[in-house]
Order: structure tokens, then C-alpha cells, then sequence
């Protein structure tokens, strides 16, 4: 016997390798068969008839839901597509092909990216969601996998405060500008909105879990309804993602109870005539987790101070709205004195110092104007007004001051313009004014006005910061001189009203002291 060459040795070698390729093939078309046909998606005549086709490809099966079966019809291959399935009294479809129940349709179109809708995936009436897609085993899948992918999105979205605050501004917004023109308003928005951020007290009692914890129902239903069923017993469908999506820190949590306490007030009335709406159901939260802790939730919502008031609107945004202010309780209230409430639109204060409100116009008996009407200024316009009366800052500051909320910084060139010679002016001369202006001064720089103004409300001054003597001199100097720059030799300035001295030096630290000329 002739011995074999390598040549033959090389070819039976790859012929044994494309025979086992062959059957390895053929076994796992057998697989998905069987399986096809535990599905129910197959019957066993038909599942041998998917060999038939020379390119190996899956037959179209029509599911007929409606009559008996039509006649079968020969496919591309030349063997016949396998007979209709009847499924129970639903539409026609294929395989593949769309969903028929409207509320599995409009599910599966919602993802987590470009066709993410929050409020319409809270509308959505999940409780029914798995057995309008049974028995289909493809779509129950598709559930399982969709409904964990939309939690790990809401949880990124209303977990976090500033994607928070801004979903509460533009829904604040919503219930401004359509609530009064809409008679089912509380109806129809107390569905929409309830367990949006975290679980809703609805009428009667009952409870609007939060999204989250009813999709995961519904992931968990459809696991064990589909083809999961069995790795949900072993354990094997655990998605950490999505169980992470469940949990979240006392701190979210409150900051979450909050964002739905607000909500489920502005879906239980539309915005009314009077000025101020009550806050019932955030002032109950209040209660329970005490204000302060409220507060700093709400500074964190609407990029605020913590002691409040909190801008949920304002103009300078949404020129079409009045200013929105969501206001704090009063310091020590209790029980049912404490109180959360909207405050809508505010008196504009004009330049003269007086009061203008909507519908205020200056006419003469003849129905003419006497006078123009005079500039509105507030405290967003105010540095830009070109003539500032000291009352006008009067009105301000004790508006601030009743409202509990600071004053923005000034622009870098505040020196320079009206507005503060007319505050600095009034500062000097009226000790109530001063007082008004400690309780609401900006934060931050400049700093050299709330020092004098310190200084003088408290008769003495020892500055915490070691520069900040040099802010306070610059002012003094501009008072004294016209000069920022100018120091006085022997550290007295003479002010209006007042006279300032300085002690001590460089090593020991400086301290000021005010007191009127004598």
C-alpha cells in the first residue's frame, strides 16, 4: 500500500473539519427548532419543513387571531410556508413584525434615548401590559429587557437635582400659563403626574407607587410569564442595573419626596386669581421631615440660598409669566402654622420709590395721560436704571428682607453707576435701612459696602479676613475723597454723618470704630 502523501493528509483533514462544521450547524437548527416548537410558535409537522430550504432560512408564519386557517401557499423555496397558528382574538401579524395591542405598541416605542418620554411612560397603564403581549415570547423579552433599560433612565433623571429642577420648572411653568384655562386640570394632571419622582397620595388614601417600582413589577411578570421563566428560578435573569435603579440614599430620597410633594400641589388646583396658593401636601411633608430639611431640597432643586424664597419663575426667563415664588414658612411655626405657599407676580417698584402695579396708569379727567408713566425698576433692572431714588431701595431692601431672600451681587462697575450712590446714600442716613441690608446682602464681592455698613450699624468693626480691611478702606477713601485709593495719614476718615478711625497695625491686626461728629 502506497503511503499517504501529505497532500492527501492535509485534504481528509479538511474535509473532517467541514463535516463536523456541517453537523455542528445542523444540531443547533435542531435546537432552535425544538425550541420554536415548545414556544408554540411552530407545530411539528412544520418545524422538519424548515430544512426544506436550500438557504437555511426561517419561513414566514402568520398567526391568524381571527378565523380558521387560510390555504397554504408555496414559499420561495418550493416547499409550502407551515399553516397559520390560531392565537385566541387578536389582529393578524408576522413574526417580527409590529405588536398588535396599542398598549404594548406605544410601550415598546418608548427607549431610553430619542424617544424617551417621562410623562407618557407614567400614563401608560402597565398593569396590563404583560397579557396584552402573551403568549408571545419575543415581545414578553423585549418587555423584560426594555422596562430595565427605562429605570436605569428615570433614576439618572429624577435623582439628580439639577435634571430635577429643571423637569419641576418647565411642568411650574405648564401649570402657569394652561391650568386656568383648563376645567379638568385637577383630574386629568393628578394621573399624569402621581408617582412621577417618588410614591403619591391620590384620593381616598391610596397609593401611586413610584415608575420605577411598577416597572420592575412589570419586568419581573413578563420574566416569568416569557421564556425567562426558567433562568428567573435559577436566578440567572438578575439585571444589577436595574436593581440599582430601585435603591437610593436618604438624601435622594427626600430631595425625590419633595420634587412629587410640589407636584401633586400644583395637579390638585389650577393656578388661581389671589396672589398665594397654599402648599398643603409639601407642608405635610414638612411636618414629617422637619423644615430645614425641606429647605436645603428645595436649594438644591432651584439653585437657591437654603433659608429661601425659592425662584420657581421669573421674568427676565419667561417674559410671558409673572414671577413665581415658592415661599417658606415663618421662623418657629409648627403644626398647622406651618405653611408652604406660592407667591404669583409681585408689585414693580419704580424709580421715584412708589409702588405701580398692573392697571396703575397716570390720566388726567380728560382720560389723557397727565405724565408719562414712570420706569420700573426692580432688583433685576436696578443697576441698569439711569436714575435711582433712595426710597426705591427703601422699598427693595424691606421687600427682600419680608420675602427672606438675598440680594444679587452687583456687576463689576456697581461703583460707577446710580444705583449704588442712591444705596450707599440711604446706608449713611437711616439705621432701619441698615438693618434691612445686613438681614439680605449679597454673598460674595464686593464686600466693602456690607462692611461699612456693619461697621456702622455696629459702631465697631474688627475684620475676620486679614484684606478685608483693604475693601473697607478703598470705600471709605471714595466716601471721604472721591478716591479708593486715599488713605488719611492719621486713619480718620470724615464721612457724612460720621466719623471712622482706625486702630492698630499691620502685625497686630486692624479694627475701625464709627461714631457721629461731635
Amino acid at each position: 500500500m502506497a503511503e499517504e502523501s501529505d497532500a492527501d493528509r492535509i485534504w481528509k483533514d479538511r474535509e473532517a473539519r467541514r463535516a463536523a462544521e456541517r453537523a455542528r450547524i445542523a444540531h443547533e437548527r435542531s435546537d432552535r427548532q425544538r425550541e420554536l416548537v415548545r414556544l408554540g410558535l411552530f407545530g411539528s409537522d412544520d418545524a422538519g419543513e424548515r430544512g426544506d430550504r436550500p438557504d437555511g432560512s426561517v419561513p414566514k408564519v402568520v398567526i391568524d387571531r381571527k378565523g380558521p386557517d387560510p390555504p397554504a401557499e408555496a414559499g420561495s423555496g418550493g416547499s409550502p410556508d407551515p399553516k397559520p397558528i390560531a392565537y385566541g382574538n387578536d389582529a393578524t401579524r408576522e413574526i417580527g413584525g409590529s405588536v398588535t395591542s396599542p398598549v404594548v405598541a406605544q410601550f415598546l416605542k418608548t427607549d431610553p434615548t430619542e424617544r424617551f418620554d417621562l410623562e407618557l411612560l407614567n400614563t401608560l397603564r402597565l398593569t396590563g401590559l404583560v397579557e396584552a403581549a402573551e403568549p408571545d415570547a419575543t415581545t414578553l423579552t423585549a418587555i423584560v429587557r426594555r422596562t430595565a433599560a427605562l429605570m436605569v433612565r428615570i433614576k439618572n433623571e429624577v435623582d439628580d437635582p439639577l435634571s430635577a429642577g429643571a423637569i419641576l420648572r418647565e411642568q411650574v411653568l405648564r401649570w402657569f400659563r394652561d391650568s386656568p384655562n383648563d376645567p379638568a386640570w385637577s383630574s386629568k394632571m393628578a394621573e399624569r403626574w402621581a408617582g412621577l419622582f417618588a410614591d403619591s397620595r391620590v384620593g381616598g388614601g391610596r397609593l401611586q407607587p413610584w415608575i420605577n417600582f411598577r416597572l420592575w413589577a412589570v419586568r419581573e411578570e413578563a420574566a416569568r410569564a416569557g421564556p425567562l421563566r426558567q433562568k428567573l428560578k435559577r436566578g440567572l435573569t438578575r439585571d444589577r442595573a436595574a436593581e440599582a435603579s430601585l435603591g437610593r440614599t436618604a438624601h435622594q430620597q427626600i430631595l425625590a419626596e419633595v420634587a412629587q410633594a410640589l407636584l401633586d400641589d400644583l395637579a390638585a388646583r389650577p393656578r388661581p386669581a389671589e396672589p398665594s396658593v397654599p402648599l398643603v401636601r409639601l407642608s405635610e411633608l414638612a411636618v414629617r421631615r422637619q423644615v430645614p430639611t425641606i429647605n436645603d431640597s428645595l436649594a438644591l432643586l432651584f439653585s437657591a440660598p437654603e433659608t429661601g424664597p425659592f425662584v420657581l419663575l421669573h421674568p427676565n426667563r419667561y417674559p410671558d409669566c409673572d414671577e413665581v415664588v415658592l415661599r417658606p414658612p415663618a421662623a418657629g411655626a409648627t403644626g398647622a402654622a406651618l405653611a408652604y405657599s406660592l407667591v404669583i407676580g409681585r408689585a414693580a417698584r419704580t424709580a421715584s420709590g412708589r409702588t405701580r402695579r398692573s392697571g396703575d396708569d397716570r390720566t388726567s379727567e380728560g382720560g389723557t395721560p397727565s405724565e408719562p408713566p414712570p420706569e420700573e425698576v426692580d432688583a433685576s433692572s436696578i443697576w441698569g436704571a439711569e436714575e435711582v431714588e433712595p426710597e426705591t431701595w427703601r422699598g427693595l431692601l424691606e421687600e427682600h428682607r419680608r420675602e427672606r431672600r438675598r440680594l444679587d451681587s452687583p456687576p463689576k462697575d456697581a461703583r460707577s453707576r446710580p444705583a449704588y450712590a442712591a444705596l450707599r446714600t440711604l446706608l449713611l442716613l437711616d439705621g432701619s435701612v441698615r438693618k434691612s441690608f445686613l438681614s439680605v446682602k449679597w454673598r460674595g464681592r464686593p464686600t466693602g459696602l456690607p462692611l461699612l455698613v456693619s461697621l456702622l450699624q455696629k459702631g465697631a468693626l474688627v475684620p475676620e479676613v486679614s484684606t478685608d480691611h483693604e475693601y473697607l478702606e478703598a470705600e471709605l477713601g471714595e466716601l471721604a475723597q472721591g478716591d479708593p485709593q486715599w488713605h488719611p495719614e492719621d486713619g480718620r476718615w470724615e464721612l457724612p454723618g460720621w466719623i471712622v478711625v482706625r486702630e492698630g497695625d499691620h502685625r497686630q491686626g486692624f479694627s475701625f470704630r464709627a461714631e457721629p461728629p461731635r
